[in-house]
């Protein structure tokens, strides 16, 4: 829960709206990303294939080397 008379955005300001999200093919899976800095992070998967989603280097929050 979240009581106080300072508004949500100025304690947390980063939003969804901050980032602007790419779908990129990487080694042959979609991945969308996003640019913080000078690198790719992942935000989400997209494939049909369930062994996409155990592969460590393809999980939401890893950084992609291109």
């Amino acid at each position: 829960m979240y009581y106080s008379i300072i508004p949500y955005e100025e304690l947390f300001p980063t939003t969804e709206d901050d980032f602007k999200y790419e779908e990129v093919t990487y080694e042959g899976n979609t991945v969308q990303v996003y640019k913080k800095d000078d690198k790719y992070i992942i935000k989400r998967v997209i494939s049909t294939d369930l062994k996409v989603y155990l592969n460590r280097e393809l999980s939401p929050g890893s950084e992609l080397k291109m």
